[in-house]
């Protein structure tokens, strides 16, 4: 793994054991949990940011968040500011500002997906969008062309990494997105995305 994808997946002990609250203390469980949710940001950032004023949008909300100290980043927050706990609201209105009106299905198809109840789901998604959107912003930062215009360059590189290292992740995440989607969903097929050590 490379670049933005290794420090998704590859950098993410602390949020990992922070879901394992959510699954019974099961590690594998958590693992997948957050592989789920990191995969479906990943996608539904790309998605948004296609068009000139989606990219402008999700950069704006997470250059907002930073501020507040509800998203982490390498480098240190603007005048001090300490990461906290992200609540409920904060956690909505991030979500909704990626998937708009088809947030709450999103969070409902993550749910199936994992065997979870909406209150877990939210809840998962409140430990892993501080930890994704975190690195998102801080390698679109790094990135030669001007912010937000190397967003979806950014998310889409890291989307298809993800995908050529395990082909069929990209079923999970369709599963989560499509809220039609009535198949079974295979959580073993996000195996390989998740590094317990960075490489």
């Amino acid at each position: 793994m490379a670049g933005l994808l290794e420090a998704i997946f590859g950098l993410n002990e602390q949020t990992v054991d922070d879901l394992r609250k959510y699954t019974d203390n099961d590690r594998d469980r958590a693992e997948k949990a957050y592989g789920a949710a990191a995969g479906t940001i990943i996608r539904g950032v790309e998605q948004k940011s296609q068009t000139k004023e989606g990219a402008e949008s999700i950069w704006d909300m997470i250059r907002r968040q930073v501020e507040k100290g509800n998203v982490k980043t390498d480098s240190p927050q603007p005048g001090g500011v300490q990461v906290r706990d992200m609540d409920e609201k904060e956690m909505h209105d991030m979500m909704k500002t990626i998937f708009g009106d088809k947030a709450p299905n999103v969070q409902g198809g993550f749910g199936k997906v994992i065997t979870a109840d909406p209150e877990t789901s939210k809840k998962v998604f409140a430990k892993v969008l501080p930890a994704v959107l975190g690195q998102i912003f801080g390698e679109t930062e790094r990135h030669p062309d001007e912010n937000p215009q190397a967003l979806p360059q950014v998310v889409s590189e890291a989307r298809k990494q993800m995908e050529q290292q395990q082909p069929r992740s990209a079923g999970i995440f369709d599963a989560i997105l499509d809220v039609d989607h009535d198949g079974d969903v295979d959580l073993n097929d996000l195996t390989g995305l998740i590094s317990r050590k960075p490489k």
